[in-house]
């Protein structure tokens, strides 16, 4: 079955069959809901990957009204109310997860704006009375565009935790964010080109700050808006999301293109150089181009290009002449 991005994807899918094709009058066999799943989204499932989440689904506390239970079939029970994701912080964590549409963009925003609003009172049961400050002061400074300060610790690979520094790290934040059963904020920092992000429990001292916080659009990759979901695939579940690029190399890098990209890579002379169209994540491509910097450019995309000379400029800022 087509379950490779990820379990809870496939649980929102299933989700969504059941609030549009199913009712107590008219429960779902899980053959029909592998069938509206092929309909709806093109995914293909195994019957036994539909009951492992439909239990998942019922891990995260939706209403689920189960064959087991009825004799029929699979609903959402409509005597409990509407799905609230408002108060179900996992179905954030599903929403991030699953295949990109307008509905889950549409989703992700809205539940967004309610971290940490919809956090219910079993969750905060679970996690101390100072991580829910730390959200609270992490939201108003979102909500009123302004930096904050705070110590972090870092937890090393032995399991312990140690400050990262003894001086406060001042960053915008833009967004929080629910992944892994961890909530993280995303920031900018003075000095970086690039978004970061932090985890919530591990942040101390949080201030908010009299200073305006950073314009999010004035980062590359906020300039068309900060795009929460591809922000946690990329570096929380590190999904690798192909881009198509345009590179422009010297000849003799020909076969370091093949050995790099093998299938994902298409070239075309150009003069005596090579034009190589290129289908394959950033981090790869990204990965090429500085191996390779005297002898290659990037055309496209243009905001790509963009960020390589931000990070080259940033880079010969730290070797001043003299």
């Amino acid at each position: 079955m087509t379950e490779t991005k990820g379990k809870k994807a496939l649980s929102l899918c299933i989700l969504r069959v059941l609030e549009q094709h199913a009712d107590k009058a008219n429960p779902l066999s899980t053959r029909h809901i592998i069938e509206y799943l092929e309909q709806d989204y093109g995914m293909i499932a195994e019957r036994k990957a539909v009951g492992r989440n439909l239990l998942l689904l019922l891990e995260m506390g939706f209403p689920l009204s189960t064959y087991q239970e009825n004799g029929k079939g699979y609903y959402l029970r409509a005597e409990e109310g509407a799905v609230s994701h408002e108060h179900n912080p996992a179905a954030l964590d599903a929403y991030l997860r699953a295949p990109r549409s307008e509905r889950t963009e549409r989703e992700i925003m809205r539940l967004q704006d309610q971290v940490p609003v919809f956090v219910s009172d079993a969750e905060r049961k679970k996690q101390p009375d100072r991580l829910f400050e730390t959200l609270d002061l992490l939201k108003e400074a979102i909500e009123k565009q302004m930096q904050v300060s705070f110590l972090y610790t870092v937890v090393r690979t032995d399991g312990k935790k140690t400050p990262q520094r003894e001086t406060p790290f001042t960053v915008s934040p833009y967004a929080l964010f629910l992944a892994e059963g961890y909530y993280y904020v995303i920031v900018s920092m003075s000095g970086y080109g690039r978004l970061l992000h932090y985890r919530c429990d591990l942040m101390e001292q949080v201030i908010v700050t009299d200073t305006p916080a950073r314009p999010a659009d004035l980062l590359i990759e906020c300039r068309d808006g900060l795009d929460v979901a591809a922000y946690v695939n990329r570096t929380i579940y590190r999904t690798d999301v192909k881009e198509q690029h345009t590179v422009l190399c010297a000849e003799h890098l020909a076969g370091n293109l093949i050995d790099a990209f093998g299938d994902a890579v298409r070239m075309r002379p150009e003069g005596e150089t090579i034009c190589a169209e290129i289908d394959a994540p950033w981090e790869m491509v990204h990965r090429f181009l500085t191996e390779n910097l005297k002898h290659t450019t990037l055309l496209a995309p243009a905001w790509r290009r963009a960020q390589i000379r931000e990070e080259l400029l940033s880079a010969l800022s730290t070797y001043p002449q003299g």
